[in-house]
């Protein structure tokens, strides 16, 4: 056998020999609570929220707005397992989103009088002194806000949306939305070289009213942007001019509970259904992933990857929303609507896999998928969020990732809207679900438990019954307690 030979060999081997690359785990480390961001003597008892949330270029403080206080929270992660207060700015107005550039700190605010006249600003605060430094007029209503990569604009979506109350929320409703480019300059935004882009004609749907509801800016300068109502995509060209467009198309669903009966039922299918889109990421230069909550007129459950010529490169079809029911999380108050409403998507590579976080409003999880193969996520995880998961941010240099969930339940006497800090691992173990009836020949859907009993004549085997939240369908579930997670094995009708 030749020198090569012999060397070939020993090193295919010592490759076969090496362990694989461990895969990255999540597990949640830490919760902050919005009203701990309250000065003393305020009412801690008035509702309020983390909606879209920021990080520092450092990865050592978050931002995160809360539109019931009309402020922005500040959060200092330095340790992330024990995050500290650093107190709310007052915004006057509804802030939107805010992101982070150097030491400035940039808001959009929502200061409209009503949907007829909409207005809004963009607030630069100095996180140093926490002075408000300057502000712009953006001439509509803001909602997203997207930093270009290398800092040199701020895109905003105006999206001058419609009244709900008017006409079953049906659209059109004017006046227009449209996108604002700002450039930022020595970190500085540049009000006089604030440039409008217009989107009108170019959706199938209320073309002349299109609502731009969420922006995300891509290392060339593009800027994708969704209508979430027009059902419709811009992709905006680094020089500021529409480059492509197209509608976001609809699906079919298969295996789905589409009616809201207290039953838990996936064996529905709907055909066309619109997708709508919320969220968008990019993942590279050529593609980006958008969430589809739905509106009025749609609600696809699911997510899609798209090239920004329009080509779809993967659709999740029910595959997340089936995936949130095996572990108990699935809504059926809202069956007959969006199910569980995926509202956000964010994109980060940590160590060397891509990965793509899926947040659903309505079932309060984030599914984290390998996007190793875009044309084929493999989902690996599913964390437990706080009520309504709204924004998220990674921070992979970290190995950190945040949401920021918007539901306070202090009316209720339940849990305050709050911050969810979770940490990546290779090897890690993932703490949850701890439940699931995932594995199953059919799926079997599941949620409240009540009596529990364990079987006298099989260690390990377990019986529990559904809550009376479930009143059309009592069940009794077997679980296998020797397994890791638990596996719910089989459930009867009583």
């Amino acid at each position: 056998m030749s020198s090569k030979l012999i060397g070939l060999t020993s090193v295919l081997a010592l490759v076969a020999a090496m362990p694989a690359l461990a895969e990255v785990t999540f597990n949640r480390v830490a919760t902050f609570a919005t009203p701990d961001n309250m000065a003393e003597g305020e009412d801690r008892a008035r509702p309020t929220s983390a909606e879209i949330i920021s990080a520092s270029p450092d990865g050592m403080t978050l931002i995160y707005t809360d539109s019931p206080l009309g402020v922005v929270g500040l959060i200092d992660i330095t340790d992330p397992r024990a995050p500290k207060a650093m107190g709310n700015i007052d915004m006057g107005g509804e802030p939107t989103t805010a992101k982070i550039i150097g030491g400035n700190a940039f808001v959009a605010v929502n200061t409209s009088a009503d949907f007829v006249n909409p207005s809004g600003k963009m607030v630069t605060v100095d996180l140093a002194t926490r002075a408000i430094t300057a502000e712009c007029d953006l001439g509509g209503q803001p909602d997203s806000v997207a930093a270009a990569p290398d800092g040199s604009f701020l895109a905003i979506a105006i999206e001058n949306q419609r009244d709900e109350d008017v006409n079953d929320g049906a659209i059109p409703q004017m006046p227009a939305g449209f996108v604002v480019k700002l450039p930022v300059v020595d970190g500085a935004v540049d009000c006089a070289g604030l440039q409008r882009v217009e989107l009108t004609g170019l959706a199938a749907v209320a073309g002349d009213d299109p609502e731009p509801e969420f922006v995300d800016v891509n290392v060339g300068g593009e800027i994708v942007v969704t209508l979430q109502e027009n059902n419709h995509i811009v992709v905006i060209g680094a020089d500021g001019a529409v480059a492509s467009h197209f509608s976001a198309g609809a699906t079919d669903l298969e295996g789905i509970d589409d009616t809201r009966d207290g039953r838990l039922d996936f064996s529905a299918s709907k055909a066309g259904v619109l997708r709508e889109p919320d969220g968008a990421k990019w993942l590279d230069a050529d593609h980006f992933a958008v969430a589809n909550e739905g509106d009025y007129e749609g609600g696809s459950r699911g997510w899609t990857i798209f090239r920004k010529d329009g080509t779809v490169v993967h659709e999740a079809g029910a595959g997340l929303e089936r995936a949130i029911a095996e572990i108990g999380h699935y809504p059926e108050g809202r069956s007959g609507s969006k199910g569980v409403e995926l509202e956000s998507v964010e994109i980060a590579t940590f160590g060397s896999t891509p990965m793509a976080f899926v947040a659903s409003e309505r079932g309060s999880v984030i599914g984290v998928y390998d996007l190793t193969d875009p044309a084929a996520p493999v989902l690996r995880q599913l964390l437990p969020s706080g009520v309504s998961p709204e924004g998220m941010v990674a921070i992979p240099a970290r190995n950190l990732f945040v949401t920021a969930n918007e539901v306070d339940l202090v009316e209720e006497g339940g849990v305050r809207a709050h911050v969810m800090i979770y940490e990546g691992a290779e090897g890690a173990v993932a703490a949850y679900p701890m439940l699931t009836s995932a594995g199953t020949e059919g799926l079997i859907g599941w949620g409240a438990l009540s009596g529990l009993a364990a079987d006298p004549a099989q260690a390990g085997r377990l019986y529990a019954v559904s809550d009376s939240v479930y009143g059309a369908m009592p069940m009794i579930y077997t679980i296998d307690a020797t397994q890791t997670p638990a596996r719910i094995t089989e459930a009867r009708l009583v």
